[in-house]
């Protein structure tokens, strides 16, 4: 029998009534597997012997002790006892606050066991918070390593521990291993029954790594099989089609004004090569703000538009999409495609006739927001699916898009960084290609960090770039002013800067409130230069592309994640001339918002912030939106573990390789995967 298998009801275990069951229910244990996977959270040793003279802060004596006075502190009804004690390497006091019946267990001349955190006060070691047995050849908690599990309600870790060795002699004892006693002995792995029995009752310190190591092999494995079935599941087979011509994606190369950068050629050959295979293709291009995603979003179409087929591109929000649009009209259409746009924005009429051209297949290219995968949008043969900003988007939605086609080719795009550890876990079923070259000429954007109450230095500083000719942004956390919080607003600052910081500048607001028509009239103004100063909240984030802005101002800047400063960051810096950033916050920082301050201010590079970010935030939703299942492990840290997991992920990869046809079954046991499985071939992972 499997773990996974025991699925009896934890109210069966000896001490565990309705209430217990309920706060076990809390913390969603509910059978006997579910409760041997609620791994300690540290360790009480009991077992070494740290006497009075080994007190620190941190670190818990555990001595042998006799009673050897008691004394009294406070007067009436708040009178303590304080019960003198002493080992062979000095005397510490037991302060009883609350506890003075224990003047009849501690009484002097009673020897104990004693364990607890003492510190210097009032000129003596003493502690007020401590436990104690009587010294007998077989004491209860001493002399052992108990686990400390995190609880719930009046759940007592005494109860908890009882009901973990009881469910672990009666059901686990000959539990079966998940893994293949070849992958055990390979990696000097402990069997299940003994990892599990080490984790909950070790013996020794060196017990507990040695489960912890062999229990989080196995999460890891299982979570990268998981990962593998849905890779699989996704690379389905296409309908045979010829190989994709390449005439019109060379010419249009070879006519571009500038050489792509390595990056982008690389990742050209590879969306090709992946278009031509026999699998449909799930890849996802992440790169820098302004590393020209876009463009090779574009030539990516050009051989599918030339081979007869069409093309869809979608965005999240209007002013992206619309932008995306534009590009295109300028860098396609003289190739003879045509090209439309599509958004919840068209008029019922011109609606009409798009979806009409579109489906009789007179449209080789569509660039649109949500809008395209609502029910009516329909095409004639849809070949690739073009999805920016992915993560802004729901898996059903994307898939609702690709369903419109014969099995389409899928390319997602991030100007977020996935940090190494997500690229193997949370987007492990997508190939993934990064562009990190810039184009040449770019130059690296020089970011300020200003407290609150400094910036009208900043201002100064705008004033100065204005006076050049350049333009700038200037971006709040809110739209309007909020009674609930003290925070500056789009609104209320586009008049202080229209009217009082810049009045001789014309200025303009967007923000998700203002109709689109509107916002649409303002980005184009600022795109030609007649609007100066663009006020905004963070729906300038993405999409906007103002060669001759030079200066981005966020003003409370700790209201912002790392990913959003960088993507705001970068909306600066794309002409020829040297930007910056100015970011301006609040004073009393918690030291995570110092640390996100300093890593802005000390790196451009967004691959390195993204690292950054999921050190500070852990896993969460830093993808983009919660993963559910897959992600919910127990032991296991993706980022302390990722030694394992790449290993993991090389045992996983050479069962894939050898017959993918095993993983078609739902809960395949990994012991029977690797059984099926020749020996692991590292050829595959540096072709894989």
């Amino acid at each position: 029998m499997f773990l996974a298998e025991l699925e009896q009801n934890v109210s069966r275990l000896k001490g565990i009534g309705k209430n217990a069951a309920s706060d076990l229910a809390n913390m969603g244990i509910h059978s006997i597997g579910s409760l041997l996977t609620h791994y300690p959270v540290r360790y009480d040793d009991r077992k070494t012997f740290r006497p009075f003279s080994a007190s620190a802060e941190g670190v818990s004596v555990n001595t042998r002790a006799k009673v050897v006075d008691h004394e009294w502190i406070g007067h009436g009804y708040k009178k303590a006892l304080k019960v003198i004690v002493e080992d062979d390497s000095g005397r510490a006091s037991l302060v009883c606050f609350g506890r003075n019946f224990l003047e009849r267990r501690l009484f002097v001349g009673a020897e104990i066991f004693l364990t607890g955190q003492f510190s210097h006060k009032y000129g003596e070691l003493q502690t007020g918070t401590f436990e104690f047995e009587e010294v007998s050849d077989h004491p209860k908690d001493f002399g052992l390593i108990l686990p400390v599990y995190a609880l719930s309600g009046s759940l007592l870790q005494k109860t908890l521990r009882k009901a973990i060795r009881q469910a672990y002699n009666d059901w686990a004892l000959n539990i079966d291993d998940e893994l293949p006693s070849s992958l055990l002995q390979k990696m000097g792995l402990l069997s299940k029954g003994d990892a599990l029995k080490r984790i909950h009752m070790p013996q020794s310190l060196p017990d507990i790594e040695k489960a912890r190591h062999s229990l989080i092999w196995e999460e890891l494995l299982h979570l990268q099989m998981t990962i593998g079935k849905k890779a699989l599941a996704q690379r389905v087979g296409k309908t045979d089609r010829p190989s994709l011509p390449h005439s019109l994606r060379d010419r249009f190369i070879e006519g571009l004004p500038f050489s792509l950068t390595e990056d982008q050629r690389k990742t050209v050959d590879i969306i090709l090569e992946d278009m031509n295979g026999d699998k449909i293709m799930n890849r996802l291009v992440q790169g820098e703000v302004g590393s020209g995603k876009t463009l090779v979003a574009f030539i990516a179409a050009l051989p599918v538009i030339e081979g007869g087929g069409q093309a869809a591109m979608m965005a999240p929000t209007e002013l992206l999409a619309r932008q995306h649009g534009e590009n295109a009209a300028k860098l396609l259409e003289p190739l003879g495609i045509r090209l439309a746009f599509l958004s919840g924005q068209i008029g019922t009429e011109e609606r009409s006739l798009l979806l009409k051209e579109l489906k009789e297949g007179r449209i080789d290219f569509i660039v649109g927001t949500h809008a395209l995968f609502t029910e009516d949008v329909a095409f004639k043969d849809l070949r690739l699916v073009i999805v920016d900003e992915q993560h802004r988007f729901g898996v059903k939605q994307r898939l609702t898009l690709a369903e419109k086609g014969d099995k389409p080719d899928l390319l997602l795009m991030t100007a977020t960084p996935i940090p190494r550890t997500l690229s193997l876990t949370a987007f492990g079923d997508l190939d993934i290609s990064s562009i990190k070259t810039m184009p040449r000429g770019r130059k690296t954007i020089v970011t300020h960090l200003a407290k609150r109450g400094n910036e009208f230095k900043v201002y100064d500083f705008v004033h100065g770039e204005l006076a050049k000719g350049r333009q700038a942004y200037f971006v709040y956390p809110l739209i309007e002013q909020s009674d609930k919080m003290s925070l500056k607003d789009a609104e209320s600052m586009y008049k202080f800067i229209a009217d009082k910081a810049f009045p001789g500048y014309k200025c303009a607001l967007i923000h998700s409130r203002v109709p689109e028509e509107e916002k649409r009239a303002s980005m184009e103004a600022f795109s030609r230069g007649e609007v100066d100063i663009l006020v905004a909240t963070s729906v300038v984030e993405v999409g906007v592309d103002v060669p001759n802005a030079t200066v981005m101002v966020v003003e409370q800047a700790e209201r912002f994640g790392l990913s959003a400063l960088h993507q705001l960051r970068g909306r600066v810096g794309r002409g020829e001339h040297q930007s910056y950033c100015f970011l301006v916050f609040d004073e009393g920082l918690t030291e995570e918002g110092k640390q996100r301050m300093m890593i802005m201010k000390e790196n451009s590079d967004g691959f390195v912030i993204a690292e950054e970010d999921l050190k500070l935030r852990g896993m969460g939703d830093i993808t983009g939106s919660r993963q559910s299942g897959f992600m919910n492990l127990t032991i296991a840290d993706l980022e302390r573990d990722r030694e394992i997991l790449l290993l993991a992920r090389e045992e996983t990869e050479g069962i894939l390789g050898s017959d993918p046809g095993l993983l078609s079954k739902e809960n395949t046991p990994l012991r029977e995967l690797f059984s099926k499985a020749p020996p692991f071939n590292s050829e595959l992972i540096s072709q894989g």
